[in-house]
């Protein structure tokens, strides 16, 4: 897969600025919520030829191997009880790691190849999150992924900052914007430090998204329900929060994408 001109150019503006900071203040759990349109940016991608992906033995006499395995079968049904997937059975891929910088601020980097070449919809993302911005008090920032990435440019995206979780979904149906979602369930914030540290749990199932962080639930978003639908790419990026210096730094290891059959 080559990751082609996936995404439009388009000017950061105030409007962006102002909105992102009417929408911190909603985190209301009980209801959904429709997040002002905002203009999180990705600079042109550059063509790269799509990885081999890898499926992780899940039988080995390894003893460490043979634990994690079981920690999984335990997480995923934990995951069917609370109905974020409707089944354990599955196949896991270990993924690549992830290392990048970038100082542009309300840019996304460009999408990176995580060693997984096919199309995925629903699937549980898992990976540790290590980021940094040169600035004490950046813009939204952090470590993320695209999902459903499509040819003709249409993606998802999420990335944790040092506040919350941001949900985007860009559609050029929609407009020459990157749609910000609501939480519809759980409040969607986190508290880190700059550098931060966590572990981040993606699962998509349809049209709803779940996050958890370090194991614990944080929230629920609802995605489109008459766009996005297709099974799609995976690949990592950065969101920047400054100009400044190195700009924003993420490292992601430890990754996993596990698939349902």
């Amino acid at each position: 897969m080559k990751y082609r001109k996936f995404f439009p150019i388009i000017a950061v503006t105030l409007l962006f600025i102002l909105m992102l900071a009417c929408s911190q203040t909603n985190t209301s759990p009980s209801t959904p919520t429709q997040a002002a349109t905002v203009t999180l940016v990705p600079a042109t991608p550059t063509n790269t030829a799509k990885p081999t992906s890898t499926p992780k033995p899940t039988v080995t006499p390894n003893v460490a191997a043979t634990q994690q395995i079981e920690e999984l079968n335990a997480r995923l049904q934990t995951y069917v009880d609370e109905g974020y997937i409707s089944t354990s059975k599955g196949d896991l891929y270990q993924l690549d790691d992830y290392q990048n910088e970038f100082a542009q601020i309300n840019y996304f980097s460009d999408p990176a190849g995580t060693g997984y070449e096919n199309k995925v919809k629903n699937f549980v993302f898992r990976a540790d999150f290590d980021w940094e911005n040169a600035v004490k008090n950046p813009e939204t920032s952090g470590c993320g992924v695209f999902f459903r990435l499509q040819e003709n440019g249409d993606f998802y995206s999420a990335y944790l900052d040092t506040e919350r979780v941001v949900v985007g979904g860009y559609s050029a149906s929609a407009g020459k914007f990157v749609r910000r979602f609501g939480v519809t369930k759980g409040k969607g914030t986190v508290t880190f430090g700059n550098p931060a540290k966590a572990n981040f749990t993606l699962i998509a199932k349809e049209e709803m998204m779940y996050v958890l962080v370090d194991d614990k639930f944080v929230g629920s978003y609802t995605l489109y329900a008459d766009k996005l639908l297709d099974p799609g790419y995976f690949a990592y990026f950065l969101k920047s929060g400054t100009n400044s210096g190195f700009g924003t730094r993420c490292k992601i290891t430890n990754s996993t994408l596990w698939v349902p059959k």
